[in-house]
Formats: C-alpha cells, structure tokens, sequence
C-alpha cells in the first residue's frame, strides 16, 4: 500500500508539473514558443538546501555562457520530491536536470550503481579524483544511467564514509567489536561493518540523533559534512577516519531535453555543469576539513587514523567484499575491480 501511494503522489506531481509549469507537452510547447523569441528555458531543481545554490549557480553559468539563450526554471530545493522522484521525472522527461548524489539515484536503478562505493576503491581525494569523479568509476556510472534513461554530465564529491561513535576512540579492528553503528541499508556497507565485528542498525535519518541520545546505537556511519544537516557536531565524541568508502555526485539530463542540443550546447552544458559541481566539491571539502578542525579546537572530537594494523585487516575485508560481490555486477566491472586494473 505505501508503494502504491508512493506512486498516486507520483502521479500527482507529475500532472501538476505537466498542466502547471513546464513537463511534457506543455515544456515542449513553452520551448517551441521561447524559441521563437531566441530565449529556451529548462526546468532543474535538487533534493538539498546547501546543493541549490549550486544549482543557482549552474543556472547562472548556463544563461551567462549561452548569451541569455538559455534560461534555467529552478524548482525550490525539495519542493517537487526526493531525489528518487527527480530521477524518476528525469527519465519520463518532465524534468530537465537535477543535482543529486550517486547513492540517491541509485534508488531507482535497484542497486545497478552499487559496485561504485564498495569498500576500498579509492583511499583518499587524489584518488578520488582520478578514479571515480575524473575516471572509469564515474565512467561506469555514467554508462549505467544513460542504459536506463538519465545523461550524467559531471560529477562532484559527497565525500568519504567515517565511523562516528559516543563510547570510545577506534584504532584498532577490535575497538569496532560489539558496537551498534547506525548504517544506511546499502549492503556492502552493510557487510562492512559485520565483518569488522559491529553491528550494523538501520533506521532513518531522522531517527539518528535520538537514537544516539537513547543508546539505540553507539555511533553512525556517514561522510562528516553530513553531521550539519543530521545536528550531530555537538553529540558525536570519537571520529576514525576509515576512508573506506567514497561516492560521488553529478548533474543528471533528461534524454528528452539532452538530445535536442546541438554538439556545442551539450558540451556548453557540460562544461556549466562541472564547473558548478567542482564548486560545489571545493566547499564540500573545505567545510568538512573546517568542521574537523573546530571540533578538534573545541575539544568535542578525538579524531583518530586507523592502526597500521587494522588498515591490513581492512585490505582483507574489502577484498572478501569484492569476491561477494562478484555476481551482482557485470563480469567486465567486478574483474577490472578485483583485478586492480581500474586504476590502470
């Protein structure tokens, strides 16, 4: 019954968009009109109240390199749906591009974007940069959506996956042991922290912060930055930087509108769009280094680096990780991962 209420809201939001302000054949009526006067406009929102200025900001770099030709219709952030109903209404068409995370997209494509965050691909920015945001992770992701309907055309950081806790510091593989780590359902994370001897608890978002306050759980799984949006930077006591998990974010086009742009549009987009997503990447680093620092100055974090030791023990996880998931991907992926020859 929710799934099927989930898709009555669905359904809803589309005809508002379609009768209301610019999806199916009333954007393509608006266009053609637009087009008469030398002016185009494209619909684009995001599911974050940080991201929109980056959508603004995109927006801004499009009208501007395109000479007011193209002009954006941004949608309040959130206001038209989550980033599952964004990527949904990017494929039927009824929206031109959003902003949002990989892992959030993900959530329509049953898992298919998966490999990119298994534990252990990348172990720092540079090689984030070149692997996954500039490289054949990001790549494969792009191949993966445009298979089903969305055009990738740029990819920013959201950053790398850190074990937060209330009860003591984590050096060694044996501090994980026991403690109760609110995880997103996202498997390999999932078996990540199994095997490290924790137990993985999965509830909402919303619920983190309580469940912290009550003992639910003993600490949290998420990328620092986030610690803002959940109010967490005065609860969590001991962070270890695993750096075990990275994903990445992008600007997403609807077939629809994307094929319709000559070469030289396209590649204007694009350059638009990485420029304002490699805005987004500085501020999104800067932030969390600055939040690590001020909690390290208050003295409400002991932020550690795992033992030589563990990191060893880590490398063996990953590895049995990547064996598991040798099936749930294609062949030509999971041996370029298992291989190493992805870095090549």
């Amino acid at each position: 019954m929710k799934k099927f209420a989930s898709y009555i809201l669905l359904a809803a939001m589309m005809l508002s968009i379609l009768t209301g302000c610019g999806g199916g054949q009333a954007n393509k009526s608006e266009q053609e009109g637009a087009t008469k006067t030398g002016t185009i406009k494209f619909t684009i929102s995001t599911d974050g109240a940080i991201r929109s200025t980056y959508v603004d900001r995109f927006v801004e770099l499009v009208e501007e390199a395109s000479g007011g030709k193209y002009k954006g219709n941004v949608y309040a952030q959130s206001s038209i749906g989550s980033a599952a109903d964004m990527a949904q209404m990017i494929q039927l068409g009824t929206l031109d591009f959003c902003l949002n995370d990989d892992m959030s997209i993900d959530g329509i494509l049953d898992g298919a974007l998966g490999f990119a965050w298994l534990p252990g691909l990348v172990a720092d920015y540079e090689e984030a940069d070149k692997y996954y945001n500039h490289g054949w992770i990001g790549e494969q992701v792009a191949n993966i959506m445009e298979q089903n309907n969305m055009i990738r055309i740029s990819s920013f950081c959201n950053g790398f996956r850190q074990v937060g806790n209330l009860k003591h510091e984590i050096t060694e593989m044996s501090d994980l042991r026991g403690l109760k780590i609110r995880t997103p359902a996202v498997p390999s994370i999932v078996s990540f922290y199994e095997k490290c001897g924790a137990m993985p608890v999965m509830i909402s978002t919303s619920e983190v912060l309580s469940a912290l306050q009550t003992g639910t759980v003993d600490g949290l799984d998420n990328a620092i930055f986030n610690y803002i949006v959940q109010g967490l930077t005065d609860v969590i006591t001991y962070i270890t930087e695993l750096n075990y998990c990275y994903s990445g974010g992008c600007f997403i086009s609807s077939p629809t509108f994307w094929n319709k742009l000559s070469d030289e549009d396209q590649a204007m987009f694009k350059e638009c769009a990485q420029k304002a997503s490699d805005e987004f990447t500085e501020y999104f680093r800067k932030t969390t280094a600055d939040l690590l620092q001020e909690g390290i100055d208050k003295g409400q974090w002991v932020v550690s680096q795992p033992s030589d030791a563990m990191k060893a023990e880590l490398k063996g996880i990953y590895e049995q990780i990547w064996e598991e998931s040798r099936n749930e991907y294609p062949a030509e992926i999971m041996d370029a991962i298992i291989s190493g020859s992805y870095k090549d």
